[in-house]
This record gives structure tokens, C-alpha cells and sequence, in this order.
């Protein structure tokens, strides 16, 4: 519909506007603006009386953070495995389902129940399952005579572990859209494949995947920036251990912002990462682009 077809219905255009406007720049922009402002203030809330303006000096204090770089390479890690663990999960799940089992639905419905769930119950239901005293999977070893695991007490089996919940969270969602992805593609190249004598692993491989790869990218994008900021269940897991193993990015703001009570430092560090995430996405909206040309899709 036109602007100039709306007539008088203009006042109630702006009148079914006015509410997500104004939660638009209440609860988004006027944070974010309040945030790059703080950015360049030295603002401790115990000890200072209120913002003092510092120029640039938080931001000379980031580039030269060695504990910033530790947790943004911890993250990055992080990040990069589970991105990858949920998207083979998701093309897995995608084509079992995609191959019409016997109750789909049913089973499609339970398969996504932990996306639905919160982060926090996320992370505390896996800090339970691992659990040396209570868990399930400790005891499930121990009864095979297996060896006594601390599964949230080493280096490795914590970053793993917060990997494994946060798959277990989010693979539904990457198996829904390569699920979706999949049934649009037709039936009838399926049937020809086998016709020629294609296995399974070939069907998949030449026929199923070069048509979803355009929503493997896109999925694989959406995870990447959003487990980048995972902050939920480093606090129920593992607290950022053991160590400072587990110290993601979004941990470190956490402890600045409220544990250091640093406001202006941390608001430096996340107007920081704001405009690396810019960056990355713009870099990744490009290549997608390029990518998903050349896939014709």
C-alpha cells in the first residue's frame, strides 16, 4: 500500500506504530547510546561519584587488555566448535526428518523442546547431568567401570561440556531451518538418483547438500554471532573455570560491569565488541552473498 492511499488512516498508522517505536528506542537505542557515552568516562560506581569524562583513555586501556584478548580467543573457540557441532547435528536431524519417519511430527515437536527452554535452565540442567555427586553421567561411567570424570573441573572437559549444552540448546533450531531447506527440494531428483544406483551418503552428498547450502550459511552465521556472547551458562556451569578457562568475552564484561564495578571500562569493552561484530557481519553478508550467488540459490 501506498503512503499517499492511506488518507486519514495516517493518524492510525502512527498509532499502531507508536508502541514498537517507542520500545525500539526506549529498551534498544537509548542503551546503546547510553553506553558509547559511558564508553568514554572513567565511572566506578563504588568509588566514583558519577561519570568523569576521560576522552579516549578506556579505549587506549582496550587495546592493550591482555585479559580481553585471552577471553575473546576463549570465545572465539569456543564458539567455533559448537557452531560446528550444531550444524552436523542439524544436518543430520534435518534429513532423518526429511525422510518422513513414522510419527514426524510427534518426534519433530519433542526434538525442539530445548530450544524453547531458557538458557539459565539450559545450563543448569546439564551442571546437574554432569555433576560428580548427583549426575546421571558421572554415575552411568562409574557403573561401565569407567574412569572418575570431573567433567566441569578441567580445562578441556569444561569448554566441552559447555559446548555439549549448548548444542543440545541450539541444534534443533540449525536441524529446523536445513529441514525446511531440504523439503524444497523435489522429489522427483531423489527418485532419478536412485534410479542411477546413488547410495545414501551420495544422495546426500550431490543432490541434497549443494541445494542447502545457502541455508547452511545462514544458519551457520546466526549461530556463530550469537554463541559469540554466550554469557547463561558460563555463570550456572561453570562460573568461567576452572581458572579462567571458560572466561568468555561476554564473561569478562560481567566481570568488569559487576564484579569490578568498572561501568565505564566495561562499556568500552562492549561498544568494542559491537563494532567487531559490525565488522564480521558486514564481511559475512558479503561472502554469503558472493557464496549464495554462485549456488544459485
Amino acid at each position: 500500500m501506498r503512503w499517499a492511499t492511506l488518507g486519514r488512516g495516517r493518524f492510525y498508522f502512527f498509532l499502531l506504530m507508536l508502541p514498537a517505536v517507542l520500545y525500539v528506542v526506549a529498551w534498544r537505542i537509548a542503551p546503546a547510546l547510553y553506553t558509547i557515552l559511558l564508553s568514554f568516562t572513567q565511572y566506578n560506581i563504588v568509588y566514583d561519584s558519577g561519570p568523569t569524562w576521560n576522552h579516549l583513555q578506556n579505549y587506549g586501556r582496550l587495546l592493550h587488555d591482555s585479559g580481553l584478548l585471552e577471553s575473546l580467543r576463549i570465545s572465539v573457540m569456543f564458539t567455533g566448535a559448537a557452531t560446528a557441532v550444531e550444524l552436523l547435528v542439524g544436518l543430520g536431524v534435518g534429513a532423518f526428518f526429511d525422510s518422513d519417519p513414522p510419527a514426524r511430527n510427534l518426534l519433530l515437536g519433542i526434538f525442539l523442546l530445548p530450544m524453547i527452554m531458557a538458557p539459565v535452565v539450559v545450563g543448569t540442567i546439564w551442571a546437574i547431568l554432569f555433576d560428580p555427586t548427583i549426575g546421571p553421567i558421572p554415575y552411568l561411567i562409574q557403573v561401565l567401570h569407567g574412569p572418575r570424570v570431573e567433567w566441569l573441573g578441567s580445562s578441556v572437559l569444561a569448554l566441552g561440556g559447555l559446548v555439549v549444552a549448548d548444542a543440545w540448546e541450539w541444534s534443533p533450531l540449525l536441524a529446523l531451518l536445513l529441514f525446511s531447506a531440504m523439503q524444497t527440494i523435489p522429489r522427483e531428483q531423489y527418485e532419478a538418483a536412485r534410479v542411477d544406483g546413488s547410495s545414501g551418503w551420495q544422495l546426500f552428498w550431490r543432490v541434497v547438500l549443494p541445494q542447502v547450502r545457502g541455508m547452511v550459511i545462514v544458519a551457520a552465521g546466526l549461530r556463530f554471532m550469537d554463541a559469540l556472547l554466550e554469557l547463561d551458562k558460563v555463570i550456572v556451569m561453570t562460573g568461567g573455570g576452572p581458572g579462567a578457562s571458560t572466561g568468555f568475552v561476554s564473561y569478562y564484561v560481567y566481570r568488569q560491569a559487576f564484579q569490578a564495578y568498572e561501568l565505564g571500562y566495561a562499556s568500552t569493552v562492549i561498544t568494542g565488541l559491537l563494532v567487531l561484530l559490525a565488522v564480521v557481519y558486514g564481511l559475512y553478508l558479503r561472502n554469503s552473498s558472493r557464496m549464495l550467488r554462485s549456488a544459485n540459490v
